[in-house]
């Protein structure tokens, strides 16, 4: 790409960011569920007790992301990676040394719910960064997160084996902490480590710094109506797919297979949403239009239904792999849709308000969805009920795209369809 927007120095900038949103945003979501079963088995809880953890995790989540969108959008986005990298590894050691009691791992959960809020910072850095390329950019970024959130499954599941659950919040306490001096000296510049009403410096900076301007203020947010629907399917989606994600081993176990496998069918389906991730993002900047992602809605449900038949006896490995393959694909794909969609509907003004208000609403669902369908797993003894809840709300969803109009804020180039 030979543009003067896409430079050496934005590329190891996103680099970076790619490393810190690996692990500091709510990177519990993706390693609790290979800690449920050895927690729970030493602590004598059930799988809802444990899974209300995960509520905990996104509700402090929602209630404190707000307060770092603002913090974000007036100081710049480094300043709260730092917070969060430091507060995170922190708490990381309290749940090294957790106990029976319920109410410490809440508290943990919790916590690092509102210190992962603060990965914001990472998505308003790439957006801001990047104008005419941001879908590809937002796709890449999540491509390579994909890559390497694949590896986080068999790490931990690996530290698990050879270390116990309490070495491997030990681990990643000490790699957020070494990530705090990254950050600090590599995240610099327009609107990256500064408020933007202080770039104004280098003529450099001055689309970016343009970029970061433009869009709706919080108020008119609250009123517009795209915004609401693009919330709805955020919801629809990603806010049920939570659900399944705190329960994906047990319920890859329950189907006859043991950790150690589930571990690795998740890593492979997971590093599958490269394809998703990928298309949706060339999609969006080619075609210019919310529908494109109907077509991953559908595809998400179509991977829950393949993934519900699959047994050990039933489909085995390839039905089982093939059907998350899918769902996580194409729900890797919808994540930086309905990011790309706020910034072509409420521009990048106030970006990290708009994005915070998303994680407040579509919070709310990942922290009800988890305990919820533990409710139903242990009235019913099995996921079954789970499952087409999920893939009644990822066809839902899909209407929704539908329903938004035309970008009302636009590149320079591409093709309005």
């Amino acid at each position: 790409m030979n543009d003067p927007e896409v430079t050496p120095r934005k590329l190891f900038i996103a680099a970076i960011c790619l490393l810190g949103a690996t692990f500091v945003p709510y990177v519990q979501a993706t390693i609790g569920p290979l800690m449920m079963l050895p927690m729970i088995n030493e602590f004598g809880w059930t799988r809802t007790q444990y899974a209300f953890g995960t509520t905990f995790l996104f509700v402090f989540g929602a209630a404190t992301v707000l307060v770092f969108g603002r913090l974000a959008d007036r100081f710049g986005p480094r300043s709260i990676l730092l917070v969060g990298s430091v507060c995170g590894g922190a708490t990381m050691l309290l749940l090294s040394q957790q106990d029976a009691q319920l109410w410490r791992l809440y508290l943990a959960y919790g916590l690092l719910g509102a210190f992962g809020s603060t990965g914001l910072g990472y998505t308003k850095i790439v957006g801001t960064m990047f104008a005419r390329h941001r879908g590809k950019a937002l796709a890449l970024f999540g491509a390579e997160s994909t890559v390497a959130l694949a590896t986080l499954p068999l790490l931990t599941n690996h530290l698990n084996v050879n270390l116990g659950w309490r070495g491997t919040y030990v681990v990643y306490a000490v790699i957020m902490f070494v990530l705090t001096p990254v950050l600090f000296f590599v995240v610099r510049g327009p609107a990256l480590s500064e408020p933007v009403r202080a770039v104004q410096a280098e003529a450099t900076a001055a689309s970016t710094a343009l970029q970061a301007k433009e869009g709706l203020t919080p108020a008119q947010i609250r009123r517009d109506g795209s915004f609401w629907l693009i919330m709805l399917s955020a919801v629809l989606g990603g806010g049920l797919n939570a659900g399944l994600s705190a329960h994906i081993i047990a319920a890859i176990t329950d189907k006859g297979f043991t950790p150690t496998v589930a571990a690795g069918v998740l890593s492979a389906a997971t590093l599958m949403g490269l394809v998703g991730t990928l298309a949706a993002g060339f999609a969006m900047d080619y075609f210019r239009t919310t529908k494109i992602l109907s077509a991953f809605g559908m595809a998400a449900a179509l991977g829950c239904l393949l993934f519900a038949l699959a047994t050990a006896a039933v489909g085995g490995l390839p039905l089982l792999v093939g059907g998350l393959a899918i769902q996580r694909a194409a729900m890797a794909g919808l994540m930086p849709g309905s990011t790309y969609m706020l910034t072509r509907f409420v521009g990048m003004r106030s970006f990290g308000e708009a994005y915070a208000m998303q994680v407040v609403v579509q919070g709310i669902a990942m922290g009800i969805a988890p305990p919820l369908f533990g409710i139903i797993y242990e009235r019913t003894g099995s996921y079954s009920p789970t499952y087409a809840i999920i893939i009644a709300g990822a066809i839902a969803g899909s209407a929704v795209y539908l329903l938004l109009g035309p970008y009302r804020y636009r590149a320079d180039v591409g093709r309005e369809r």
